[in-house]
């Protein structure tokens, strides 16, 4: 009986100790995610090449996503250029490939213009001596980078927006 009791009785200094320091379940404030009208849309142009025409169609998707519309008439603007893979290979019996796809984009949110590099890469390892010689995991590797530099271009639009709203 004492031994209940005073595990009920930490129970609830413990509750009351949590409430007391400021601890509390806080919900997301909507006005936090929302950006200011003029950036909720988005041109996003690209290069004329079929992987620059891929990207900007994931970008576009990302950007959706994250509640911006893409539109040709749009005060915020993406400007995608100089995409290209890298491809570095350790050769063996088992080689290790590491694919890089890197690009330059231009934001312009009015007035503010800002040129960042953005590059995503990842690893691999392809066995020669295998049965199948051909790479079939690079080219599912390759989309998985297309996706993951279009992310990484969203999100930075979205930051920049938030923070030019602000």
């Amino acid at each position: 009986m004492n031994k209940k009791f005073l595990q009920i009785a930490l129970l609830t200094i413990t509750t009351a100790t949590l409430s007391g320091c400021g601890f509390g379940l806080r919900g997301i404030n909507p006005a936090a995610t929302q950006l200011a009208p003029a950036y909720s849309a988005v041109d996003i142009s690209a290069e004329d090449t079929a992987l620059a025409h891929a990207t900007k169609a994931k970008i576009s998707t990302q950007l959706a996503q994250l509640g911006i519309v893409s539109s040709s008439d749009a005060a915020g603007k993406i400007h995608v250029y100089n995409l290209r893979y890298r491809e570095y290979k350790l050769l063996g019996v088992l080689t290790e490939i590491r694919l890089v796809l890197t690009a330059d984009v231009r934001y312009q949110l009015g007035d503010k213009r800002i040129t960042n590099t953005v590059q995503v890469e990842r690893s691999y390892q392809h066995n020669e001596a295998s049965v199948a010689t051909s790479d079939q995991q690079g080219s599912q590797i390759k989309v998985w980078l297309q996706d993951n530099l279009a992310e990484r271009i969203a999100e930075q639009y979205h930051a920049l927006a938030k923070a030019a709203s602000q």
